[in-house]
């Protein structure tokens, strides 16, 4: 009941990202360092902070929606980080299907 609950929440949430926090978000997601994520630093997201893994910079473009990319962290470390990645590639697949064009950074993301 509970796993459902927060399945609820999160896709409430995934309203409010734009494209490019998205990518964003897959891509810490999809990162080896995601396990060493912090509260802190899940913090420092939703308060429109940049942070770093190691050698890796996340979240450093000031229009990057804190707040969703956030909550979307804390839902993959209390839900699984598979689960929540499945809900966001299925969200980008549903955004790319509405443009004609992504943006050029989820190009150059799905191209590594």
């Amino acid at each position: 009941m509970r796993r459902q609950k927060l399945l609820t929440e999160l896709r409430a949430m995934e309203r409010g990202f734009t494209l490019p926090s998205l990518a964003e978000a897959i891509r810490l997601l999809e990162s080896d360092r995601f396990p060493e994520l912090t509260e802190e630093q899940i913090r420092s997201v939703a308060e429109y902070q940049a942070i770093e893994l190691g050698s890796d910079c996340y979240f450093e473009k000031a229009f990057t929606p804190g707040k969703e990319a956030a909550a979307s962290l804390g839902f993959a470390r209390l839900l699984g980080r598979e689960v929540v990645l499945e809900d966001l590639h299925r969200l980008l697949a549903s955004a790319r299907g509405s443009r004609a064009k992504a943006p050029p950074e989820l190009d150059e993301r799905e191209e590594r």
